[in-house]
């Protein structure tokens, strides 16, 4: 018995050694989309604070295209030092539907580290429609003489998602218009071209203040920090719509538990700091910052969620 309990402790100390000496030279990032975005952005941020925790360059490398695959299959590939981490997000839940042959598996190839944090997707309409909440839109849906007709950001984005399935379950009738980005969305909802869609707080918050746009419902578990007079869809009588974009941290597998218990504690840390949990907030994010086992299981029942929401909405690629 003493045996065993010396060599327990021996490897205990092995470890807390490992993950001291943890990172011993750069680390590189892979983030599957495009410069310049919002996960990109607050990927810079993170990385710019863990160079600083650990000493060491961390380096973004931005490796964008096909729904996010490319970066996705080179960072499952990648050496599973510790040294290349991924960036994940909804994607991982949606590519595999929209691009069946992908060459990797997210629960299969990836360790999860740390849920870094959420942001909802806002019901919004035109103000010109006259109405406040989700259930006078889908009674004007029901009695207006012409077809109250939906865009989103893009085919295949949470957007797009989280709209067929609204419009399925309350059996508004809307068709989808969609664009290409965000903004040519806003404008056109704005302009009266299409009458509601889906998007993030920080992309609508400015509209809806400005009195452009009006807020209906959020489709999350929660109401946010960034519009707390907003009810939840499930509030308003719709239950199980929950459709918020997440951001976390995964590394390949076969990864050495010391390095993913080093990355967890440093990012733990980070998250702790008030004025960067401030700047996250002011983007719209809800911060979680959890620990490997718990971004685990939130992963174990979103990608599921979200390849069926991908499969109603029949989802193809371009």
């Amino acid at each position: 018995m003493k045996r065993v309990l010396a060599s327990m402790l021996f490897a205990f100390a092995a470890a807390s050694a490992v993950a001291a000496d943890f990172p011993e030279r750069p680390i590189q990032i892979i983030a599957p989309y495009a410069a310049g975005g919002g996960l990109d952005s607050i990927t810079r941020t993170l990385a710019q604070r863990l160079s600083t925790v650990w000493g060491q360059q961390v380096i973004v490398e931005n490796r964008p295209g096909a729904g996010a695959t490319i970066g996705t299959a080179i960072a499952a590939k990648a050496k599973p030092d510790g040294y290349t981490l991924l960036v994940g997000s909804t994607p991982l839940g949606i590519a595999p539907v929209v691009y069946p042959n992908v060459a990797y598996d997210a629960r299969r190839d990836f360790m999860p580290i740390s849920l870094i944090g959420t942001t909802p997707e806002v019901l919004v309409v035109n103000p010109s429609l006259g109405i406040s909440t989700a259930a006078e839109l889908v009674t004007l849906a029901k009695k207006s003489s012409r077809q109250l007709n939906f865009g989103s950001a893009g085919s295949g984005t949470l957007a797009h998602l989280a709209a067929v399935a609204f419009n399925q379950r309350a059996a508004l009738g809307g068709a989808h218009v969609p664009y290409k980005g965000s903004n040519p969305a806003l404008i056109d909802l704005i302009g009266g071209q299409i009458d509601w869609l889906f998007d993030t707080p920080s992309a609508v918050l400015q509209q809806v203040r400005s009195g452009k746009l009006r807020a209906l419902a959020l489709a999350a578990p929660q109401r946010s920090p960034q519009m707390p007079t907003v009810p939840t869809l499930a509030e308003a009588g719709f239950q199980d719509m929950d459709f918020r974009i997440w951001m976390g941290l995964l590394a390949p597998a076969g990864t050495p538990e010391t390095a993913i218990r080093a990355v967890e504690t440093a990012l733990a840390e980070i998250l702790r700091d008030p004025a960067l949990r401030a700047t996250l907030t002011a983007q719209g994010w809800d911060i979680v910052g959890s620990f490997s086992r718990d971004f685990a299981g939130f992963l174990d029942g979103e990608l599921p969620k979200l390849a069926a929401a991908a499969k109603t909405a029949g989802v193809k690629a371009d």
